[in-house]
């Protein structure tokens, strides 16, 4: 039998490999002698427990023994899923009545009471059936209703397929205008023009050719001659092309559609986007805390921020914040101002009686 390739023979075969346990009572006693060597043998023999050495009580070493609480009988798992109908679990007239009047809701085929005064009207609300009485006893009118063969009065609608019909009723009848899908062009005389009647306006001749003067067909004086003073035929560097981004030369829509994204000028720029003012989330611009404010304003403001003051130190406060024309003209006081006043006012207060006694005394001498 030939066999291509190089025989090995030293190294270890497949069934060698596939050997899961000893085959021979010599290769399990020497398993054994090799597996005696191990501490986990020798602490936990085969067959055997680990004996950690502890000794408990003969109470404890009985079988019948079992660690934890012993717990009280309750409600079982098929009473929970499956709660019978007993009294203990029923509830009372009382307690149904109140749910009713809380939820509005009533029990599976109960007649909601809606207090209607059904003695008024002599109806029994138990026996009584709305709606319009048949004629016939028989009870057949629903039956009749869902099968039409069953009247013989009714003569049966003769039954024809689709495709017929729909032949029938789009075909193009000799004799007649063409079926277009609209109204009904049947009936329509056979002179009948469709469209709107024209008006006597310009026609499209008019306006495509147009009637200009001789004096208006002449040539432009500036024909043929540059534009730009030095230059012919050459397009200034300061003419842009396309559609601006910003589109500051038309005015924005009163309503604007929800998929318009156009930019109409009233967006925020690059800047304030990269760079948000403080109170930019609260809709607050900071030029609105330097325009002038009047008096009675500002101390109502800051009264409610909790920085009500007497009325002599608020004359003081409002002095200061007049003169000082950091953010507005003299003689009148912003957000800004009051508030660079108040914390001077503030910071003297809370350094004690000699320093606020000097920031008034600057004060007054303003």
């Amino acid at each position: 039998m030939t066999k291509y390739g190089i025989v090995t023979t030293g190294s270890e075969h497949v069934p060698e490999m596939l050997v899961s346990g000893p085959a021979t009572e010599y290769q399990r006693i020497n398993l054994a002698k090799l597996e005696a060597n191990y501490a986990s043998h020798k602490r936990e023999p085969l067959g055997k427990t680990f004996s950690r050495g502890h000794k408990l009580p003969a109470h404890m070493q009985r079988p019948e023994f079992a660690f934890g609480m012993s717990g009280t009988f309750c409600e079982s798992a098929k009473e929970l899923l499956y709660p019978s109908t007993s009294a203990r679990l029923r509830n009372s007239e009382e307690d149904e009545a109140q749910y009713k009047r809380s939820h509005g809701s009533v029990a599976p085929g109960e007649q909601k009471n809606r207090n209607y005064r059904w003695e008024a009207a002599k109806i029994d609300p138990a026996k009584h059936r709305f709606g319009f009485k048949p004629v016939g006893g028989d009870g057949k009118e629903v039956a009749e209703i869902l099968n039409p063969e069953m009247n013989e009065s009714v003569q049966c609608p003769a039954v024809a397929p689709d495709h017929l019909e729909d032949r029938r009723t789009l075909y193009d009848h000799l004799g007649k205008p063409r079926h277009l899908g609209a109204a009904e062009t049947d009936r329509l005389p056979n002179n009948h023009v469709f469209g709107v009647v024209t008006q006597n306006s310009d026609s499209a001749w008019l306006c495509i050719q147009g009637e200009y003067s001789p004096e208006e067909q002449q040539p432009d004086p500036d024909l043929g001659r540059p534009v730009n003073h030095g230059w012919r035929n050459v397009t200034a560097d300061s003419r842009l092309f396309g559609i601006p981004t910003i589109r500051s030369d038309i005015p924005a829509p009163a309503r604007r559609s929800i998929a318009d994204g156009q930019n109409y000028g009233d967006d925020a720029n690059a800047q304030a986007l990269l760079y948000p003012q403080e109170f930019s989330s609260s809709g607050v611009a900071n030029a609105e805390f330097a325009e002038p404010r009047d008096e009675k304003y500002l101390r109502e403001l800051f009264h409610k921020i909790g920085h009500g003051v007497q009325d002599d130190d608020f004359e003081l406060i409002w002095k200061q914040a007049t003169q000082s024309a950091r953010y507005t003209q003299v003689g009148r006081a912003s957000i800004a101002d009051y508030r660079d006043a108040l914390n001077d006012f503030l910071e003297a207060q809370g350094r004690g009686p000699a320093a606020l006694q000097q920031w008034q005394s600057r004060v007054q001498a303003m």
